[in-house]
């Protein structure tokens, strides 16, 4: 938490401005939030930052859910900073909400690996199939899954960063894609 700012009303603004998205972050923040029963709020304006984030009104102030690598480096204190690199780093995917352009707080998130995930990838390799996984994620948590399951990545991607990278992939040999949906192409 920051700006004093209390885990209730971070939740509960971010939930806001996250409600009707399908994307697995908004999910997840939607999920928490009907769990702890913060103080239901409804945003006006809502609308999606390709690869940043989401933005909304929310009582008239401008709320932001933002990836860490969208807000300003230099309006993030350093141990703000520390904290995410810490987090990101144990493959955690930390999102800053922002109230009126100042960070009020932080949400951090994990992905749970299926138990059979990493051995079906891993048969999937024996028949020579390779996998890669391309993710808007940070390049630290991503790396994280990466390494659990035994494949490729590439991070930090947009939506058109993603189609490119199928698509010179797709030169080299046949390609299958698989994703959510939400983020996989413009």
């Amino acid at each position: 938490l920051l700006s004093g700012a209390s885990e209730g009303e971070v939740l509960s603004l971010a939930s806001a401005v996250e409600e009707g998205s399908h994307h697995p972050l908004a999910q997840a923040i939607l999920a928490r939030a009907k769990t702890s029963n913060p103080l239901p709020l409804t945003a006006q304006d809502r609308r999606a930052l390709a690869g940043s984030g989401v933005e909304g009104l929310v009582s008239g102030r401008k709320i932001q859910v933002l990836a860490p690598k969208s807000v300003a480096e230099n309006s993030l204190a350093t141990e703000t900073l520390a904290q995410i690199t810490d987090w990101e780093s144990s493959g955690k995917t930390v999102v800053v909400v922002l109230q009126e352009e100042n960070a009020i707080g932080l949400i951090a998130m994990q992905d749970r690996l299926r138990d059979d995930a990493a051995e079906a990838l891993q048969k999937l390799k024996a028949l020579g199939v390779s996998a890669v996984m391309l993710t808007g994620d940070n390049p630290r948590a991503a790396k994280t899954i990466a390494d659990r399951l035994g494949i490729d990545f590439r991070a930090g991607l947009l939506p058109a960063d993603k189609v490119s990278a199928v698509t010179a992939l797709n030169a080299l040999k046949p390609v299958a894609m698989v994703g959510d949906g939400i983020n996989d192409a413009p």
